[in-house]
């Protein structure tokens, strides 16, 4: 097995999902930092007679219990600013959605007698994490899994083998089930990245449509690995069966045309959303010779994660009705400081990864 080390560098948000949220009940948002603790830790800290107001409320049981716990965290905010682990910076959409509408009503639920109250939970999307030691004890950081590295160098190769070989090649290399053991990735193994340079964000993942106007989409509250991150990954494989010229190729191959459309805007919108130091700095991104480009993560979009000449892409083109066997996603995400943001928008999952 051959060694390789490469220096990742997000040159744009990526979010490795994690599965997990935050929720309201264990984080503080003040002056644009998101200040996480654990329950139980939040319950130690108070004294005798705050301890019991606490218990009073979470035994009560109502349909706004949900508010009045988190009236109560908001009332002792500074202790919850002591004891948290982990802080993260938010864009001031963040802030401002935070104090105006957690905890409103949005819905209304049943009929007469019967009818509940629904609030708004203000549930974050986070990114995955690893604990490491630092000089005060431990460190959150949020980090590249070496799945999701692995999954985005694998669709590229795919897609080199099906255009050099055809389908069936892909099949036997990738997909039989009766060579498991030979499957030709099983050769390639890639670590989990390690955090050189870290940087996360809370704002949004708001939805535009590529080639239509659509300034009011769908959004969600979501946590980043920011612009300008940095990480360090190892790579083993079998040179005798993966020459990694060929997975440098591919890669480009496959990334880099999407990577120009997006920035076409004769060809679609979503450059529009750019500023216009973020157009320039993508416009003329130049890369080197050790040097390929990557996308991972959710909101990366279908194209990505699919085979040129063998993509089956599902759109929407209206409440009810969906178009199959498409080549392309007609929206994307794009990551913003609030849920109306029109400009300073950002894609997500790009990365340079650089041989070193």
């Amino acid at each position: 097995m051959k060694n390789i080390r490469l220096k990742l560098k997000a040159i744009s948000p990526i979010h490795t999902g994690s599965g997990e949220v935050f929720e309201p009940t264990n984080f503080i948002i003040d002056n644009q930092v998101l200040y996480h603790f654990r329950d139980e830790d939040f319950l130690e800290s108070l004294n005798k007679e705050k301890t019991q107001q606490f218990l009073n409320i979470v035994n009560e049981m109502k349909e706004d219990s949900f508010v009045k716990i988190h009236k109560f965290i908001k009332d002792n905010k500074e202790l919850a600013k002591q004891i948290a682990f982990l802080k993260i910076m938010t864009t001031k959409g963040i802030q401002k959605e935070y104090d105006s509408i957690l905890g409103n009503i949005v819905n209304f639920e049943g009929k007469g007698k019967n009818i509940k109250k629904v609030f708004n939970q203000f549930e974050i999307q986070r990114v995955q994490r690893k604990q490491l030691k630092s000089k005060n004890g431990f460190a959150y950081v949020g980090y590249i899994p070496g799945s999701s590295l692995k999954g985005s160098i694998s669709t590229a190769y795919r897609e080199f083998i099906y255009q050099k070989y055809g389908e069936k090649k892909v099949e036997e290399l990738f997909e039989n089930p009766r060579n498991m053991k030979n499957l030709l990735f099983r050769f390639f193994k890639v670590s989990d990245s390690r955090v050189i340079k870290p940087k996360s964000m809370i704002g949004f993942a708001v939805n535009k449509e590529r080639f239509e106007d659509n300034n009011l989409g769908p959004f969600t509250f979501i946590e980043v690995l920011h612009k300008d991150s940095e990480y360090i990954v190892d790579i083993s494989y079998d040179e005798k069966k993966i020459n990694f010229d060929d997975i440098i190729k591919a890669c480009n191959n496959h990334y880099e045309p999407i990577f120009d459309e997006m920035l076409d805007s004769e060809n679609e919108n979503i450059s529009e959303y750019f500023s216009d130091e973020v157009y320039e700095y993508y416009s003329n991104l130049k890369l080197k010779q050790n040097q390929f480009l990557l996308r991972v993560g959710k909101h990366s979009g279908a194209r990505a994660v699919t085979i040129d000449g063998l993509r089956n892409i599902s759109v929407r083109e209206n409440k009810r009705k969906f178009l199959r066997n498409q080549t392309e996603e007609t929206t994307t995400w794009l990551f913003g400081s609030s849920k109306t943001s029109n400009t300073n928008l950002l894609p997500f999952g790009w990365i340079i990864a650089e041989i070193i």
